[in-house]
């Protein structure tokens, strides 16, 4: 099913009854993954291995797997019916719908109830969540995704306690703070504000709490923009 004619598995709703919406998600976005690129020839195939086509992609990038479906920004406007018609979901692999297994089954089990079709490539056509076999198999699928994000939370856990007792933190300051480092490359002794940075982010909060009707986090950035303030990973490049 590689090679997908790409016209045919992408059209608009036509009440074909497998008008289905492409779900792809990745926690973290780099330039250089091509992770997006497998996940949409993966769905494209599980949707036109039943004679479907994608009417519209709930696409989450820098969503961990760990947030429930329905709160997601792209795919949760779709499962809480706001953004028009679809015969259901069709996904990479269970992981991609969520790293939980009562989020997973949640989420199937409001496919089936709404009489809709659920789809993961690798899996012998749409989900059957009434059939004991199916059902098991998701659940199984589910768990396993739900252990890989257990191991990676405790890994990370682990490295970030490791690199703090080090002087080393993983990442860098939140806008706002900078590290101290009495050696130059060395540990990190202390993290104190930035006195520029501070004063931004403080005068920008001020800013919406006087007057959150017309002043928002997106004015804001706009206001910022237009006098040249360095955005926070710019100032953290020249730190």
């Amino acid at each position: 099913m590689r090679g997908v004619d790409m016209d045919v598995a992408e059209r608009p709703w036509d009440g074909c009854g497998k008008c289905l919406v492409g779900v792809r998600r990745l926690s973290r976005m780099k330039a250089a993954t091509t992770s997006p690129e497998r996940q949409r020839q993966d769905v494209l195939t599980a949707a036109a291995s039943i004679g479907g086509h994608i009417v519209g992609w709930a696409d989450d990038g820098e969503v961990s797997g760990a947030t429930d479906p329905v709160t997601r920004p792209r795919l949760g406007p779709w499962l809480r019916d706001e953004m028009g018609s679809y015969d259901g979901l069709v996904a990479a692999a269970v992981g991609r719908l969520g790293r939980n297994v009562v989020d997973c089954l949640n989420t199937g089990c409001k496919m089936r109830d709404e009489g809709k079709l659920l789809l993961t490539h690798g899996h012998d056509g749409p989900w059957n969540l009434d059939d004991p076999a199916d059902e098991n198999r998701f659940t199984i699928e589910a768990w396993g995704a739900q252990m890989e994000l257990r191991s990676i939370q405790r890994r990370n856990r682990d490295a970030t306690v490791k690199a703090r007792t080090a002087g080393r933190p993983r990442h860098q300051p939140s806008y706002g703070f900078r590290y101290v480092r009495k050696v130059m490359n060395g540990r990190v002794d202390s993290v104190e504000l930035h006195p520029h940075a501070a004063f931004v982010i403080r005068n920008v909060a001020q800013r919406i709490l006087a007057d959150p009707v017309n002043v928002t986090p997106s004015s804001e950035a706009a206001r910022l923009n237009r006098i040249g303030e360095l955005a926070p990973a710019d100032h953290t490049d020249v730190m």
